[in-house]
């Protein structure tokens, strides 16, 4: 890592080992204390979303790669015509994101960002903001204006949300973003699991993120949580092809699958998330354990880490408080700690159901007595459990019993609590209308599978 000028604390101290002291007592404020509360989850209830989507060409039946004349980049640029307040984003030298905030029509000011992933799927990141209602506009409003500039190009384009890229037979197929972290991360992920590169050029998820308390209760909403993963992945599994099969064919929870194989070092459950030691401190040294790959300064620079894990990083100099976030992000387990508590399991969602899954999720965290009712719903786990009830799942769907108890039926009951720990009427209502589709024993795949059925009938 180069010294970073921007920064007043960028010196190394009397030696590699105080320096590292140093951030390690950085890092584990992020996690155990810091300015959050430390009562229940997030006082406020406010949630943000990220969005991943394909941009798709629908006169060409494909997807829209980064580079041409119409590509990504330029698509970029003209929206920036129709967002003129936000500001661009460029990254060795070429334009890949949008950064402004949205105010809704009740004056609620809602931090809208707009940026690319490595294969070049659209990402939205809206939030945090306590009303989901407004989340909702913002996407929407963003979606507007796409489709305003991609007609003013003579384009007929629009995002697709699922889970995988269907228009591909390999991740090979699908070009990199031209920045040098993708380059690093690609180079890495060739040498891991067979999936990696699906997953990095490919996939497309909907993540949601909410504020968590320190301390005792914290390690409570993380358990429950990681708990709760498994459920998560059943219920968005939104992927109709994965390497040019069908939707029958395709393996259900696809997304999740890829992810199993690709770092285990860096993916899946926390070693200990379930034992009495398991606190921030744990959470912290596995994370220093893993080797980031690459490592992004406060300049914007990125440059190769090779082999060296994070903890020999953080010996090197005093990080910004941006690096030091930036070290949180370059792990993905199922759910994620830094400032904030992110879960990262959900397939790609339409705009309406990705919000609605994020009132879920919000109704069971965000309220003191749902998270109560959730967690004697859920009793006492262990790592292997969670394992298990993913496994059922992915194999019997609906037919699985995990937890000691059928999947309907959990999911019957956490739907009841979650409404029970939502007070606004929008809320519950984008809720139900995502909820419609678990009653019926349905996951957003089957609309696809359906389809196949239907057009092998000549229905």
């Amino acid at each position: 890592m180069q010294p970073d000028q921007t920064d007043q604390t960028t010196d190394r101290l009397e030696d590699s080992e105080a320096t590292y002291r140093h951030n390690h007592k950085t890092l584990l404020s992020v996690l155990s204390g810091g300015r959050r509360p430390n009562s229940f989850t997030s006082e406020s209830g406010e949630v943000s979303i990220r969005l991943e989507r394909i941009l798709v060409d629908r006169t060409k039946d494909t997807f829209v790669t980064f580079d041409g004349e119409f590509g990504i980049e330029s698509v970029l640029k003209r929206l920036h015509d129709y967002l003129p307040a936000f500001v661009a984003e460029n990254a060795e030298g070429r334009l890949v994101g949008l950064t402004g905030s949205l105010v809704s029509p009740r004056g609620v000011i809602v931090p809208t960002h707009v940026t690319l992933e490595a294969g070049g799927q659209f990402v939205y990141e809206v939030g945090p903001c306590p009303h989901m209602a407004e989340l909702l506009q913002a996407i929407e409003h963003v979606d507007r204006q796409l489709h305003v500039a991609t007609r003013s190009l003579d384009c007929d384009y629009e995002l697709l949300a699922e889970g995988y890229n269907p228009y591909v037979q390999s991740a090979l197929d699908v070009p990199l973003v031209p920045r040098t972290r993708w380059t690093l991360l690609n180079a890495y992920l060739a040498q891991t699991g067979r999936y990696a590169r699906d997953m990095m050029r490919c996939s497309c998820a909907t993540r949601v993120t909410i504020d968590y308390a320190r301390g005792r209760v914290g390690l409570e909403t993380y358990r429950l949580a990681v708990a709760l993963s498994p459920i998560f992945m059943f219920l968005t599994d939104n992927v109709r092809s994965f390497r040019g099969t069908g939707a029958r064919r395709c393996p259900s929870m696809t997304r999740s699958l890829i992810w199993e194989d690709v770092d285990p070092k860096r993916c899946g459950v926390v070693p200990g998330t379930f034992s009495d030691w398991f606190s921030a401190q744990r959470y912290l040294e596995w994370l220093e354990q893993t080797q980031p790959i690459q490592f992004t300064d406060s300049l914007g620079a990125t440059t190769s880490t090779g082999k060296r894990t994070i903890r020999e990083l953080m010996g090197d100099r005093i990080l910004s408080a941006t690096e030091a976030l930036g070290l949180f992000n370059s792990v993905y387990p199922n759910v994620r700690l830094s400032r904030r508590m992110e879960f990262l399991q959900a397939d790609a969602l339409r705009p309406r159901m990705a919000v609605g899954y994020a009132c879920f999720i919000k109704g069971i965290f965000c309220n003191a007595l749902a998270f109560d009712s959730a967690t004697d719903l859920i009793g006492q786990l262990s790592e292997d459990d969670v394992a298990l009830a993913t496994y059922e799942l992915r194999v019997r769907g609906w037919d699985a019993v995990i937890y000691g108890r059928p999947i309907s039926v959990l999911v019957e009951s956490l739907l009841t609590i979650s409404r029970n720990g939502l007070t606004d009427p929008e809320e519950l209502g984008l809720l139900d209308e995502i909820a419609e589709l678990w009653d019926f024993g349905m996951v957003p795949r089957d609309a696809f599978v359906r389809q196949e059925e239907k057009a092998d009938h000549g229905w």
